[in-house]
C-alpha cells in the first residue's frame, strides 16, 4: 500500500460568494446559503470534490496527462472495489475562524430578470450569500505521490457556488502537506481491545430497516460490521501478506467486532431497555418484565436509544443525527432526477466499541487498523464518515460487563435476565432463525433446563452486502437490540459459563458484532424505577416538564389574539416567523430580527410604523426575561426556547384564523 499523506486545504473567499443550499426560506432568501448546526456558512465535501475533479481534468488535458490518473484519484461512477492507494478522501471546507455571531458572515443581493430592458415580472430573488474575506480550511488524504498534481489542481479553482456569471464566488484555493499525525500507541497481545472514536464529519451509516421511497434513514451508532470492513480492508491493503496467512482467523467468528455506540458521558453503554411503561404524567414507571399489570392509560416509556444505568434509574439518550437534501444523478435518459433526503450521524460525537480476540496475538495488527483517522459508512469519497481515534486500549472486558453483569458467585441465582445488547438470533435443529434456542442455551449455561418467564423484544430484518459477489445477503428476523428476557433454570448456573457466554455470544454472525448478551444482575434491574436525561435534575422534574408545558400553552392561547391587533398582513407575519426561526438556527442570535423591527419601525413611514408596535413590544417582551418569567412557571430557558415559543405562538394564530 503506497504511503498517504493529508493536505491541508484553505480557500480564501476573494469576493462574496453564494454556496447555494438548493433551498428558500419562506419569508427571508430565495436563494438559501449551507449552513452548518451552528448557522455558519460551510462548502459541502461533494462541492469540494467537484471542482477538485473538473480543475484536475482540465490540467491533465493541458498538459497531456492520463485519464486514469483522473479515475484512480477521484473514482468513477457505480464504483463497488475495494480501497485503493490513489483514492482521495476529503472533508467539507469550514471556517477556520468563526465570528461572534453567524449573521455577520452573511450579506443579502437582489436580482431580477429583465425583458426588453424592463424588469420582468415575478423574477425578484432575494439571496444569501457568504462576505468576502472569510477562509475556509479542510482536509484531504491522498498518495504521498500525488500531492503535487493535487496541490496544481487545487490551485487551479478560481470560482465557486452560484451566480459566477455576476462576479460572486471568486477564490483562492491552496493545499500544504500536514505533519504526521501522531499514531495511537502500539499495543500487546490482549483478548479485548477498546477503541473511541469521534466523527469529524457527519458520517452515512444507512439503516435499509427504516429507508424507504426517497428517504434514507440512518443508524444512530457505527456497527460492527462497518468497523470490521474498514479493519479487513484496511489490513489487505497494508500488509497482504500478513493478511494471507491470518486471514481465516480475522473473518471467522473468533474474532468479533462490536458496535460503537454513543457515550456522552462516563456510564457505560447499554441500549436501551424495552418493556418499560410510565402513565402520562411520566412520574411512575414499571417494567412489564418484572410487573406484568399495567395500569390502564399508561404508555411505553421513551427512553431514547442508549442508555446507563445509575442509582435506580435509567440515564437516557440518543445519537445526534442530521439531514441533507441531495439530488439523484445518473438518471436514465428521460427519467426525472428526483431529489432524496439522506439523515447522518453528526460531527462531534464520542462513540465506544470493543473489538473481542480469542487469538491474542492479533491484537497489534489489528490495532494499526485504527491509525489517527479512520473513514466509516457511505460516501466516504465525498466529505462524510471522517472519524478521529482517540483512544486505543486493552481491555480485559467490555465496560458494561463488570458494571452492570454478575461479578461473583454469591449474586446468581435461578432467575436470570438476558439483554440482547445487538441484535440476536439463534437456529434451530434445521438451521432455520428461532429467536432464543432453550435447550442450546441450557447447554451453554451448563443446566439441566432453562425456562423462558416473560420478555419484552421487537423484532426487525437484518441484511448485509457481499463485496465479493456485489449482492446483498439474505435478511434475518432478529430480536433488536434492548430485547430482554426473563429466564429460569433449574440451578443457578457458574459465573465462568456466564461469562463465557458474554464473551463469545450467542447465535448467527457473531463477527459482525451480532449476539452480544448481557445477563443483568437482578437487584440492579428489579430496582429501577426512574428515567432522567443527562443534565436533567433530580426526581420530580417530569412533573415540572409538564406544568410547564401547560403554562407556555396556556400563554399561547392568551397572547394569539395581539398578533393581528395592529393590521398585520399574512405575509408580514410570515416574514417576522421566519426571522424568529433563523435566529432559533443560528444559536439564538437576534440580530437579523431586530435590524428587521428597526426598519419597519423607523425607516418606512408612519403608516408602516403604525403596524409592527404590539408585535415588536411582545418579541422584545420575550426574549428580553427568562422564560419562566413569561409564562410564569419554572422551566429550562435560553434565547431557542424563546424563540421557540414564539414560533409556536405565530402558528398557533394562524390555525386559530383559519378555523374562523
Amino acid at each position: 500500500m503506497s504511503e498517504r499523506v493529508e493536505l491541508r486545504v484553505t480557500m480564501e473567499l476573494l469576493s462574496d460568494a453564494i454556496f447555494g443550499s438548493g433551498y428558500s426560506i419562506p419569508g427571508g432568501e430565495d436563494v438559501a446559503v449551507v449552513r452548518d448546526e451552528a448557522g455558519y456558512p460551510f462548502l459541502p465535501g461533494t462541492a469540494v470534490k467537484g471542482l477538485l475533479r473538473e480543475s484536475l481534468e482540465n490540467w491533465l488535458v493541458w498538459t497531456g496527462g492520463s485519464g486514469a490518473d483522473l479515475d484512480e484519484i477521484l473514482g468513477m461512477s457505480d464504483w463497488q472495489g475495494a480501497d485503493g492507494g490513489r483514492r482521495l478522501t476529503l472533508t467539507p471546507l469550514s471556517l477556520e475562524d468563526p465570528r461572534p455571531a453567524a449573521e455577520d458572515c452573511f450579506g443579502f443581493r437582489v436580482f431580477t430578470a429583465l425583458e426588453d430592458g424592463v424588469v420582468k415580472t415575478g423574477t425578484l430573488r432575494n439571496a444569501a450569500c457568504v462576505l468576502k474575506g472569510l477562509r475556509f480550511q479542510g482536509t484531504m488524504t491522498c498518495a504521498a505521490a500525488d500531492v503535487p498534481l493535487l496541490q496544481r489542481a487545487l490551485a487551479g479553482i478560481k470560482w465557486v457556488g452560484a451566480q459566477r456569471s455576476r462576479g460572486f464566488g471568486r477564490v483562492a484555493v491552496r493545499g500544504e502537506q500536514a505533519a504526521r499525525q501522531a499514531v495511537p500507541t502500539p499495543i500487546g497481545a490482549a483478548h479485548c481491545i477498546r477503541y473511541r472514536l469521534r466523527t469529524e464529519t457527519p458520517v452515512l451509516i444507512t439503516d435499509l430497516s427504516r429507508s424507504g421511497g426517497n428517504s434514507y434513514e440512518t443508524h444512530g451508532y457505527i456497527p460492527g460490521s462497518a468497523i470490521r470492513g474498514m479493519v479487513i480492508s484496511t489490513l489487505a491493503a497494508r500488509d497482504p501478506a500478513w493478511f494471507g496467512e491470518n486471514r481465516a482467523a480475522l473473518l471467522s467468528e473468533r474474532t468479533r467486532f462490536l458496535d460503537a455506540m454513543p457515550k456522552p458521558g462516563e456510564l457505560e453503554v447499554l441500549p436501551s431497555i424495552k418493556g418499560f411503561y410510565e402513565d402520562k404524567a411520566e412520574t411512575a414507571f414499571q417494567s412489564v418484565v418484572t410487573d406484568p399489570d399495567l395500569k390502564p392509560g399508561w404508555k411505553r416509556a421513551g427512553l431514547g436509544t442508549f442508555c446507563g444505568l445509575k442509582d435506580g434509574r435509567i440515564h437516557y439518550w440518543s445519537a445526534k443525527t442530521g439531514g441533507v437534501t441531495r439530488i439523484q444523478r445518473g438518471a436514465a435518459e428521460g427519467e426525472e432526477t428526483k431529489p432524496f433526503q439522506t439523515r447522518y450521524l453528526s460531527a462531534g460525537q464520542v462513540l465506544e466499541g470493543y473489538v473481542m480476540l480469542e487469538d491474542a496475538n492479533l491484537a497489534p495488527k489489528v490495532a494499526e487498523a485504527f491509525s489517527s483517522a479512520v473513514w466509516l459508512g457511505a460516501d466516504r469519497y465525498e466529505g462524510y464518515g471522517k472519524c478521529a481515534v482517540i483512544a486505543l486500549e486493552v481491555a480485559e472486558q467490555p465496560g458494561w460487563t463488570a458494571a452492570y453483569g454478575y461479578r461473583t458467585q454469591s449474586e446468581i441465582g435461578r432467575t436470570l435476565y438476558l439483554l440482547a445488547v445487538s441484535p440476536l438470533t439463534m437456529l434451530d435443529g434445521v438451521g432455520d432463525p428461532c429467536g432464543l434456542e432453550l435447550d442450546e442455551l441450557a447447554e451453554a449455561l451448563g443446566v439441566g433446563q432453562v425456562k423462558l418467564e416473560r420478555c419484552a423484544t421487537s423484532l426487525t430484518e437484518y441484511s448485509g452486502y457481499n463485496r465479493t459477489w456485489r449482492c446483498r445477503e439474505p435478511a434475518l428476523p432478529m430480536y433488536d437490540r434492548g430485547s430482554i428476557f426473563k429466564l429460569t433454570c433449574d440451578r443457578p448456573p457458574a459465573l465462568e459459563r456466564i461469562q463465557t457466554l458474554q464473551r463469545t455470544g450467542l447465535g448467527v454472525r457473531a463477527a459482525e458484532g451480532f449476539g452480544q448478551v448481557l445477563f443483568l444482575r437482578p437487584d440492579l434491574f428489579e430496582g429501577l424505577a426512574g428515567k432522567r436525561k443527562p443534565g436533567e435534575g433530580a426526581a420530580g422534574s417530569e412533573t415540572a416538564k409538564a406544568k410547564a408545558r401547560r403554562a407556555r400553552y396556556q400563554w399561547i392561547m392568551e397572547n394569539s389574539g395581539l398578533l393581528r391587533r395592529d393590521g398585520l398582513s399574512e405575509s408580514q407575519l410570515g416574514s417576522i416567523q421566519a426571522l424568529c426561526e433563523k435566529a432559533m438556527a443560528n444559536g439564538g442570535n437576534l440580530s437579523g430580527l431586530e435590524s428587521f423591527l428597526r426598519k419597519k419601525q423607523n425607516d418606512q413611514g408612519v403608516r408602516q410604523a403604525s403596524r409592527f408596535p404590539t408585535v415588536a413590544g411582545l418579541i422584545r417582551e420575550v426574549t428580553g426575561q427568562p422564560l419562566s418569567a413569561t409564562i410564569n412557571a419554572e422551566c429550562e430557558d435560553s434565547m431557542e426556547a424563546r424563540l421557540r415559543l414564539l414560533c409556536q405562538l405565530f402558528n398557533y394564530s394562524r390555525r386559530e384564523k383559519e378555523a374562523d
